[in-house]
């Protein structure tokens, strides 16, 4: 699976664990040809809340390819 953290694209293996501070821009893609899974937790849980803005800058700003 590969990772956004900030800026930053990195590989994480199976078991990972990959810790994201707070208001840091954060994603994931699974760039293989084997179906992968992510548990993504939101401690403390307030992110409900903010879901509707999200939502709108995703239709404003849709992903782009993230590369190789």
């Amino acid at each position: 699976m590969s990772v956004l953290v900030g800026e930053t694209w990195t590989h994480a293996t199976r078991g990972s664990s990959i810790l994201v501070p707070s208001g840091v821009t954060h994603d994931f893609e699974n760039r293989g040809d084997v179906r992968a899974g992510v548990l993504n937790r939101s401690i403390p849980g307030s992110f409900e809340p903010k879901m509707p803005k999200i939502a709108q800058w995703f239709a404003e700003d849709p992903p782009k390819d993230a590369g190789a």
